[in-house]
């Protein structure tokens, strides 16, 4: 472990972002601490900070801070707080598989966080250590139903809902561990799924693919609702694959407009067993 000696310069951000209830803060903002500092010098020393274990970068001129206690090789903190940090002031939420991760329904862990934006980042993905951060851009008519979610016993952050976490992967599957995934996490909310709500993010959101694989979803896992009947009205005849991370293969089932790639059968004995 690093041996964290703190010189004065050193122990006044760190006094200053503490008191303010912040741990993670900007360049600009140490500047503002240290308003004596040229540019040089302060670059330097929150780089030696970073070096003895006091700060951790998450990217060019953003710093997380490092409790005393933990050992600044292993530390790393929950990724879901690290999103709000790394969005610089876009508009987000945390989307897909990761908010498959929030709402308590995934099997596998999670190996990157998925965030969704209002605007393009650039880059698309950054990694913090071992960690990829990816940033997926919605445009305005995709970019709702979002709401902040408690992941702690202190800390809330901004995740889609449940209703519209499903449209978003059923929109885009290989962001969500596949359609089996998927399928298996619809079947065990069906019993918490608002199905109004769920047939007014599919309208607003107005994509085919959801309306095909989300009717075809709810009818081969006998999930009854009213909705159904909606999606049926909605589609159009054009075909669409049931799992894009498949190839493109497998009957056609014209009731859905689903190519079907991927046997029911091996959707359910994932969710029964």
């Amino acid at each position: 472990m690093k041996r964290k000696n703190i010189s004065t310069r050193s122990n006044q951000i760190l006094t200053y972002f503490n008191q303010a209830g912040k741990d993670c803060f900007a360049y600009a903002d140490a500047a503002h601490v240290l308003p004596q500092s040229s540019e040089s010098a302060l670059k330097e020393l929150l780089s030696d900070m970073v070096k003895r274990g006091l700060l951790m970068r998450l990217k060019k001129g953003l710093y997380f801070i490092i409790p005393f206690e933990r050992d600044p090789d292993s530390f790393m903190p929950d990724w879901h707080l690290i999103a709000g940090h790394v969005v610089k002031n876009a508009n987000h939420y945390i989307g897909y598989y990761s908010a498959l991760q929030i709402h308590n329904l995934i099997t596998q862990p999670s190996l990157k966080e998925q965030i969704v934006v209002s605007k393009q980042i650039r880059p698309s993905k950054i990694r913090v250590k071992d960690v990829d951060f990816q940033f997926i851009y919605h445009n305005e008519k995709h970019f709702f139903g979002s709401k902040k979610i408690w992941i702690d016993s202190f800390n809330k952050v901004m995740c889609s809902d449940l209703e519209k976490t499903f449209i978003d992967c059923l929109f885009k599957p290989d962001y969500a561990g596949g359609i089996v995934e998927i399928a298996r996490s619809i079947y065990i909310s069906r019993d918490k799924i608002k199905y109004d709500k769920l047939l007014e993010y599919t309208q607003r959101f107005n994509s085919q693919a959801v309306i095909k694989r989300l009717g075809f979803l709810l009818e081969s896992l006998e999930i009854k609702s009213t909705i159904i009947k909606h999606l049926q009205q909605a589609k159009t005849a054009s075909y669409v694959l049931l799992d894009t991370e498949l190839p493109k293969s497998g009957k056609m089932i014209s009731r859905w407009s689903i190519q079907q790639n991927l046997e029911i059968e091996t959707i359910k004995s994932a969710i029964y067993t």
